[in-house]
């Protein structure tokens, strides 16, 4: 039988342990009829990373710890998988093994990483500059991996926030999200891109938009809008975004 409530989509998000915002938006961005049914990644890590080093050792912990978040999350029988983490700060090819390899967990259900949703935005909306924010910013200046110049896009700007642990993040102050975006729209970019699925921005993003006349992509705005047309679902979302309002 239909579940009663998720009787269009049931979506598995699969969210760090630390993490206390992508569920929240999340839920605030699902239509009627699509529910939002969360498994947590355990990460034996400490909270804090105050160096780059320690940074990139936290991301590939939560990358080990997908896999795992996805087998306890196929218990409600989802139609599609979030996995609500930026994981894209490594090489295409490396994502394109982890995306393999949670599809593969997942039975083969469809997985919206964020690295596969960002890229299908920016060709749905035929960009090609592209500007990051951050929680933080790796100090070799490198974006991503690479993986934004290796899929044919000119990054012209890049901005970090300096976290240095998870309650920097969920708590960085609004002003920070607003000059951060603001110094962005300066660099001649078609696109900004606010990365971290713990960084409270979707309702900023949509106000950016305005402000500069610029797509401004939050990454858990960009995985519901994925997920959602990825299963057929055209509805239209207010205050997240021209993305999810517009296409």
């Amino acid at each position: 039988m239909p579940d009663r409530l998720g009787y269009r989509a049931k979506f598995g998000l699969i969210a760090p342990g630390r993490n206390s915002v992508v569920e929240t938006e999340m839920h605030a961005m699902a239509p009627s009829g699509v529910t939002v049914n969360t498994a947590r990644v355990h990460r034996a890590s400490p909270a804090a990373w105050n160096n780059d080093t320690g940074f990139k050792e936290m991301a590939q912990l939560n990358r080990e710890g997908v896999p795992g978040a996805i087998a306890n999350i196929l218990e409600c029988s989802p139609d599609y998988i979030i996995v609500g983490e930026a994981g894209f700060s490594i090489p295409k090819k490396e994502h394109d093994a982890l995306e393999k390899q949670y599809r593969e967990v997942a039975g083969g259900l469809r997985v919206a990483t964020a690295a596969a949703s960002y890229l299908r935005a920016l060709e749905v909306l035929r960009v090609k500059k592209v500007a990051v924010l951050t929680p933080r910013l790796p100090a070799s200046g490198i974006v991503s991996g690479g993986l934004w110049t290796e899929c044919g896009y000119e990054v012209v700007g890049a901005r970090g926030l300096a976290a240095e642990k998870s309650s920097d993040i969920v708590g960085t102050p609004e002003e920070d999200l607003r000059d951060g975006i603001a110094e962005l729209a300066s660099t001649g970019t078609d696109a900004i891109l606010i990365t971290g699925t713990n960084l409270p921005a979707m309702q900023i993003a949509d106000e950016a938009e305005r402000w500069f006349g610029l797509h401004v992509l939050h990454i858990n705005s960009v995985l519901m809008w994925h997920a959602l047309r990825e299963c057929g679902i055209p509805d239209r979302i207010e205050g997240a975004g021209r993305l999810l309002r517009e296409n």
